[in-house]
């Protein structure tokens, strides 16, 4: 199909799925949001065949980025700048197909209100997205297109890491019944544990691992369930995180693309599952651009870019050329052969901000 055809497509299925999404608000801001969900992957499996096409044609030569690993991207806090800063082509990971299944493992009698209010928010947002930036960024539910395709193999691979935390134990049904409490977990790990496992952002690596895990659960109340043992709930924290990672990275090296991740562990078990896991060119660049994505997200001064325009943002993030001459300051095949990198990557990103700072409040003066 001609390249320009299927990007209207594209365009059109965005347009379609805008209006989806504005019917489907009441139902999804109700009790009604696991039907609304349905409906949403209904309108997805319709369209799969176009946008596998663009996944597989589009996505892989365009240095294309991912925003994944998040319930939204959060546009009215400006969260689009950092993304649009880096790479050429960009897709939002659209998480509400996966909270259409996590809605039917809700237990009978828990409460779901949070769920609920996230699953509203992420439609809000995204519609926020599909009216103002509509051409910049792509909404696609990459991880249940993909679903299909790599399921047994993400499965199978989550397992293997998450038994691989412990010695002598075999199986996810062995590690049930010989883990109960956090002392049995602690018995049966590895030495590497500690530094292994991160619960949350505010993980204090200076802590007992005991002490850890049980402030985690505290800070983790929706992804825990207070009745079940420790096993149950480390299992349910550590092991969602590693299947969360592996089904992105081979979502990302299926279609070429770059996961663009904010949050802190979600990078952390990215980081290191590709790097102890995986090897060869293709993974080590994708380490790589997901390192540089994750450090600008950090670095950049989004309140002073947040003052301009978005569309004149957007003009002037093309004509400056921000995402090509930051990566020109790196010896790319080198690191795609698994050299080391010959300049700090938070350096090149800051030397890069201050250039285009004062483009940026210099073309404005001049307007």
């Amino acid at each position: 199909m001609n390249s320009s055809l299927l990007m209207d497509k594209i365009f059109l299925i965005q347009k379609e799925y805008k209006e989806l999404l504005i019917s489907l608000l009441p139902k999804l801001k109700s009790g009604f949001a696991p039907e609304a969900l349905d409906e949403i992957n209904i309108f997805w499996l319709r369209n799969m065949n176009i946008v596998r096409l663009y996944l597989e044609t589009v996505v892989p030569y365009n240095d294309s980025y991912i925003f994944t690993a998040a319930t939204f991207l959060d546009y009215d806090d400006y969260e689009h700048i950092q993304f649009l800063m880096i790479g050429r082509n960009h897709i939002l990971d659209d998480p509400l197909s996966i909270y259409s299944e996590l809605c039917n493992k809700i237990p009978e009698g828990r409460n779901a209100n949070y769920l609920y209010e996230q699953i509203k928010a992420t439609a809000e947002d995204n519609i926020k997205i599909l009216e103002n930036l509509h051409s910049s960024i792509i909404i696609i539910p990459l991880q249940l297109l993909s679903q299909t395709k790599a399921d047994d193999i993400v499965f199978q691979k989550s397992e293997q890491l998450f038994l691989g935390l412990f010695n002598e134990i075999k199986s996810i049904n062995d590690y049930f019944q010989k883990c109960n409490s956090i002392e049995d977990i602690i018995k049966y790990s590895c030495d590497d544990l500690e530094k292994i496992v991160m619960f949350s952002e505010t993980d204090n690596r200076a802590l007992p691992f005991k002490e850890r895990f049980l402030q985690s659960i505290i800070d983790a109340e929706f992804m825990i369930d207070p009745t079940k043992p420790n096993a149950f709930n480390f299992f349910n924290m550590v092991y969602g995180n590693i299947h969360q990672s592996i089904s992105i990275l081979v979502c990302c090296l299926e279609y070429g693309c770059i996961p663009y991740v904010r949050y802190p562990v979600s990078f952390h078990y990215l980081y290191i599952i590709s790097n102890s896991v995986l090897e060869g060119t293709q993974i080590n660049m994708l380490r790589f651009k997901m390192s540089v994505a994750f450090i600008l997200y950090n670095l950049c001064d989004k309140n002073l870019l947040s003052s301009i325009d978005t569309g004149d943002f957007l003009m002037k993030t093309q004509s400056y050329g921000f995402s090509d001459k930051l990566f020109n300051r790196f010896d790319l095949q080198s690191i795609a052969y698994g050299d080391d990198i010959d300049i700090s990557i938070t350096q090149a990103i800051n030397e890069e901000f201050e250039y285009f700072y004062k483009f940026i409040l210099d073309d404005n003066k001049s307007t």
